[in-house]
């Protein structure tokens, strides 16, 4: 069963905790083959989303299909087709990694003669062949993730969520976990979450900004960063940003989407030369100063620190 060219069809969906409103009127369609990242501060509502298409969580309103079965209709036919790496895996840890992976592929019910070269193929691509007979309780957090992506694919989804999944990784074993989820792409449709911008970036066909419950801005990582006009960013660090406002800024010099980030003041800039005109002006308040090319943080940043505090 399927609808159109699209795998994930997320329709006016809302969700409540109480008082707190995690999701309001989403939608969103993800492509068959698509890798869409989801990026936005804590509390935007990305874990609610993501649970929701995994028939873990019911929404209060709205509708999500999954290869064109609605999630309150057909919840299992769905969780068969999706593979999902939460941020805290919960790995058991008393199991050895092999006997972890056939308790999972038979809970899937992966045939019975499939398994077995199943799990070597698996613990082959996550580079944990040599592992397999030691326990769970005696990796690191970098042998645990890669454990918890095969456990993902066990069952061979044509889905894979992926929910932080270099979170407090070290750097080499985060570049490994990201070199993996690139090999996968066109082949599965994945849905990943990161705090990341420059994991988005790398990774993304798509990126979708998130923040309260509903997406703000949507595109490819170069479309996103081409809003920024001006081929400079500049940040400057006040040392009490309650001595500036932006509208006398903006007489200074040609600047846009100037931004505030706590005590951080992001702008663009068409040409170096203005630096010196803003810093002149600022005086003793300049804390420190950095200049960068646009990336997808800057686009964040940008998008979401004028909006209000998330409620969550």
């Amino acid at each position: 069963m399927r609808s159109s060219t699209n795998m994930i069809e997320i329709k006016s969906l809302t969700k409540r905790f109480g008082k707190i409103v995690a999701l309001q009127q989403l939608n969103l369609d993800i492509k068959k083959g698509e890798l869409l990242g989801i990026i936005g501060p804590n509390g935007a509502g990305k874990t609610t989303a993501i649970r929701i298409i995994s028939c873990i969580l019911h929404p209060d309103e709205g509708d999500v299909l999954v290869g064109g079965y609605h999630i309150g209709q057909n919840p299992l036919e769905i969780k068969s087709m999706i593979g999902y790496l939460p941020e805290e895996p919960n790995l058991y840890e008393r199991f050895k990694a092999y006997d972890l992976l056939k308790y999972f592929g038979e809970l899937y019910g992966v045939p019975k003669e499939d398994l077995d070269s199943r799990i070597e193929e698996l613990l082959e691509l996550v580079g944990m062949k040599h592992r397999a007979q030691h326990r769970i309780n005696t990796f690191s957090k970098g042998l645990r993730q890669r454990i918890a992506i095969a456990r993902a694919l066990i069952h061979d989804p044509e889905i894979i969520i992926f929910d932080e999944p270099t979170m407090g990784l070290d750097p080499a074993t985060a570049m490994n976990i990201r070199e993996f989820i690139a090999g996968l792409k066109g082949d599965k449709t994945i849905l990943l979450c990161t705090h990341y911008m420059d994991e988005a970036d790398l990774l993304c066909d798509r990126v979708a900004i998130l923040n309260q419950g509903q997406i703000l801005d949507m595109g490819t990582p170069h479309e996103l960063k081409s809003k920024i006009h001006g081929d400079i960013i500049l940040n400057i660090g006040l040392k009490d940003p309650s001595l500036i406002e932006i509208s006398t800024l903006e007489q200074v010099c040609p600047v846009e989407n100037i931004a505030w980030q706590k005590d951080q003041l992001y702008m663009s800039l068409s040409s170096r030369e203005d630096i010196a005109s803003i810093v002149e002006f600022l005086g003793s308040n300049v804390q420190s100063i950095h200049t960068k090319e646009p990336t997808l943080e800057d686009v964040f940043i940008q998008t979401v620190s004028n909006l209000p505090e998330n409620i969550e």
